[in-house]
């Protein structure tokens, strides 16, 4: 379900919510640029909670803020989503520390778009740190700003942790892995 950019605010979402809370065939859930404060990301939380086949979820350019993703990072302990785009969300240090805590647990989500939100480099490097400890994790993208020597390091791990699991995937389908060479 793909409503991104549309005016459905924190009170639409919540019927969203009530529609997809037990759905089992969404695998996306696309609610960019849609007017969702804390409240709309508590209703998204419930529907990650309750829908057993959600994959991807994009929430970005919203003012869900610290608390808001504190409440989807509660719920991703047991989901199935394996990419989650919160770019521009207000999320700060204390969200970063929150959704760092839930990726050193969580075993599905293998890219995490955090763009644009004041993180800090203390939390970029929370945040790549879990990232590299979580083994199916391969992508987090994040402010250039907050890429120290340390910061960089992780995410290069990350890169490279990518690259070899597409070779793999490559040489188990019978492709050859030299297709997927950057060269």
């Amino acid at each position: 379900l793909y409503v991104s950019h549309n005016p459905i605010s924190d009170d639409g979402m919540a019927l969203i919510s009530e529609a997809l809370k037990h759905n089992t065939s969404l695998t996306l859930l696309g609610v960019e640029k849609c007017g969702l404060s804390v409240k709309g990301a508590i209703s998204i939380s419930e529907v990650i909670m309750g829908n057993s086949s959600l994959e991807k979820l994009w929430i970005g350019w919203s003012e869900i803020g610290d608390d808001g993703i504190s409440a989807i990072a509660g719920a991703l302990g047991n989901s199935k989503i394996s990419v989650l785009v919160v770019s521009e969300c207000g999320i700060t240090l204390t969200g970063a520390r929150v959704l760092a805590a839930a990726l050193s647990s969580n075993h599905t989500i293998r890219k995490l778009v955090l763009r644009g939100n004041p993180i800090t480099v203390e939390g970029a490097l929370l945040i790549v740190k879990a990232a590299v400890h979580n083994t199916v994790c391969h992508e987090v993208w994040i402010d250039d700003i907050y890429g120290n020597d340390e910061v960089k390091m992780m995410l290069n791990i990350l890169e490279e942790r990518k690259r070899r699991d597409e070779q793999k995937v490559a040489i188990e389908t019978g492709k050859a892995a030299k297709s997927l060479s950057p060269w």
